[in-house]
């Protein structure tokens, strides 16, 4: 999976330091923020011109976007980018301390710690499924045939497409998301970072076309 290379991007933003929140607030996001288009500007240069340009966000507005990322019904942004970029900071702010899955959660996409969405799944060497949160990667246990975001639960409207590796992306026929998905089973370790550079790549030949059921 090498269409656009996005793992040692993936890396890098993982390995930025935590931010520290305080009574739930967001000090230095703006300074958190540039840290991450920087890294961003360096590990994909034909991005590099487009995230340095937002650098120069100013506090308001860079307030608001954050807001509106977490679904505070603010006007947010239609350059995915920049979304990006604001999602990337703020996971800087909500990563989980504990990587171990909880026994237990919600049977939907809706994380039980911060109340943010799943993003990506996998099933573990025993084939039951998790969600993980794309906030905080908090991880809990969800139905194998069940779609996270509608409750759709009828097997023939449940599709995936495969992928290398134990990677694939499932889809459902009722609302129309996907969920990107690695089996540990054929894959090995949970990886995060290649997970979720995996998934935009997933996700693009979907869209395009270029992946049958």
């Amino acid at each position: 999976m090498n269409l656009f290379d996005l793992e040692p991007l993936f890396r890098s933003l993982d390995a930025l330091p935590a931010a520290d929140g305080a009574a739930g607030g967001y000090p230095g996001f703006a300074a958190r923020f540039r840290e991450v288009l920087d890294v961003i500007a360096r590990e994909q240069p034909d991005w590099a011109e487009r995230a340095r340009a937002y650098r120069d966000l100013d506090g308001p507005r860079l307030e608001q976007l954050r807001a509106a990322i977490q679904g505070d019904g603010l006007v947010g942004s239609d350059d995915p980018l920049l979304e990006f970029a604001l999602l990337q900071t703020l996971r800087r702010y909500h990563r989980a301390p504990d990587a171990a899955p909880l026994d237990e959660g919600p049977d939907d996409a809706t994380c039980p710690t911060c109340g943010s969405e799943a993003d990506v799944a996998y099933l573990d060497e025993k084939g039951f499924r998790y969600a993980v949160c794309r906030l905080c990667d908090r991880r809990w246990p969800v139905p194998r045939v069940r779609c996270l975001y509608c409750g759709e639960e009828e097997a023939k409207k449940l599709e995936y497409y495969p992928y290398e590796e134990g990677y694939r992306l499932y889809r459902c026929k009722s609302c129309g998301r996907t969920l990107p998905a690695v089996d540990l089973r054929e894959a090995g370790r949970l990886d995060l970072p290649r997970l979720r550079a995996a998934a935009v790549e997933m996700q693009f030949l979907y869209e395009a076309g270029a992946v049958e059921e």
